[in-house]
C-alpha cells in the first residue's frame, strides 16, 4: 500500500488499517492538538485529535522523512 492508496480509503477503512497493520512510534502534544505518529511499512501517517473534544481532525500519509522532525524527541532510534 502507498500514501494514495490509504487516503483514498473511507476514514474509517483507513483508521482500521492503522489499528490492524500499522505500528505506533509516537505521540506529542502541541496546543489543544494530540499528534499520533504510526508507521505503515512504506510510510507514516500522522492523525491530529482535538485533545479537548476528543475529534480526529485530520489524517496525513507521507513519506517524506523532514516530517518526522517534531517527533525526533519521542522516538528511539
Amino acid at each position: 500500500m502507498q500514501p494514495a492508496d490509504f487516503t483514498s480509503l473511507s476514514a474509517d477503512q483507513q483508521l482500521d488499517t492503522l489499528y490492524f497493520t500499522g505500528d505506533i512510534l509516537a505521540n506529542r502534544y502541541e496546543g489543544e492538538h494530540i499528534f499520533l505518529l504510526y508507521n505503515l511499512r512504506d510510510f507514516y501517517v500522522e492523525l491530529r485529535y482535538d485533545a479537548y473534544n476528543n475529534n480526529l481532525h485530520q489524517v496525513t500519509a507521507f513519506q517524506d522523512m523532514g516530517k518526522l522532525e517534531p517527533y525526533l524527541p519521542y522516538l528511539s532510534l
